[in-house]
């Protein structure tokens, strides 16, 4: 039987009693996908999973989607990764050397340090994402979490329904570019790949019903608003979102697996001497479809 240790709550548990390496029981699949709809993110340590293993474990919670580094940007190069439905999140190249500092790939990474949600920038965004965790920094390289339904539940009643049914333009090359990563450089075959996508800026749970704020960095602009105005709202409800009480931070250990409902959260990355070796892999799950008909 899983042992839920909450943080919050309802914001954040701890997952014990279970060893992920071995086949799963239906009890114990519908235990993980309940306590995920309630708590958004699982912390469960001790969890030295393969590949292959991360893999079968995420489909539980629906079908994975291919890594944006496996079909864009790493696509015609060696990945460190045998799957292309795990994205590397490493400062490592595909010989297990620490990247060089313009190594496309460690440029790329650097978004990873804004607060976001995974897969916003594709018509069909994720689910849950699952990070498990094999060699991590002796200090920083934590990764901070935000309760996207409590940060909905604090806002005015008249902020809620001014922004209750808008939309927002996720790019995917727009966050890149807030960390200094040249645009001018990027091919047209990559944009035609990923162009951006509309997805509404407040979502409601399927199986909660809970709404929540639905923000990243990949939000290029609001329809129908001015940049200017696109901009200082969507700073207005980052601020409001990642106050203290709604964020939790995540200090890494070796084997770690943290699971995340996208649904409801956000999260970034934070900075880390890069001179130590850090080597995590991500599973990213589907949702069941668009957030806005297209």
């Amino acid at each position: 039987m899983l042992e839920i240790t909450p943080v919050n709550n309802d914001f954040v548990a701890e997952i014990a009693g279970i060893d992920l390496c071995a086949p799963l029981t239906p009890a114990t699949a519908d235990g993980l996908r309940g306590a995920l709809e309630k708590y958004a993110v699982l912390v469960i340590p001790g969890q030295p999973l393969d590949e292959a293993r991360q893999l079968e474990l995420a489909q539980i919670f629906g079908p994975l989607e291919t890594s944006v580094g496996a079909s864009i940007y790493n696509a015609k190069r060696p990945r460190r990764l045998d799957h292309a439905q795990l994205s590397d999140i490493s400062n490592l190249d595909e010989s297990g050397q620490l990247l060089e500092a313009g190594d496309i790939r460690r440029l790329i990474n650097l978004s990873n340090q804004l607060w976001h949600t995974d897969s916003s920038f594709k018509k069909t965004p994720a689910s849950a994402s699952l990070l498990s965790a094999q060699e991590v920094t002796p200090v920083g390289g934590a990764t901070e979490f935000a309760d996207m339904r409590s940060a909905w539940d604090a806002l005015d009643p008249a902020l809620q329904s001014r922004i209750g049914e808008l939309i927002a333009v996720h790019d995917y090359f727009y966050s890149r570019s807030l960390t200094g990563f040249d645009l001018a450089g990027i091919p047209s075959e990559w944009r035609e790949i990923q162009p951006p996508v509309q997805q509404v800026l407040v979502r409601t749970h399927s199986h909660s019903n809970r709404r929540s704020l639905y923000l990243a960095s990949h939000i290029r602009s609001i329809v129908g608003m001015s940049d200017d105005d696109s901009k200082d709202l969507l700073d207005h409800l980052m601020r409001l979102a990642t106050q203290p009480q709604h964020v939790y931070r995540h200090r890494w250990r070796t084997g770690d697996l943290v699971i995340w409902d996208n649904r409801s959260t956000m999260h970034r990355g934070t900075t880390f001497d890069e001179k130590y070796r850090r080597s995590m892999r991500r599973a990213t799950v589907q949702d069941i479809g668009p957030t806005v008909p297209h």
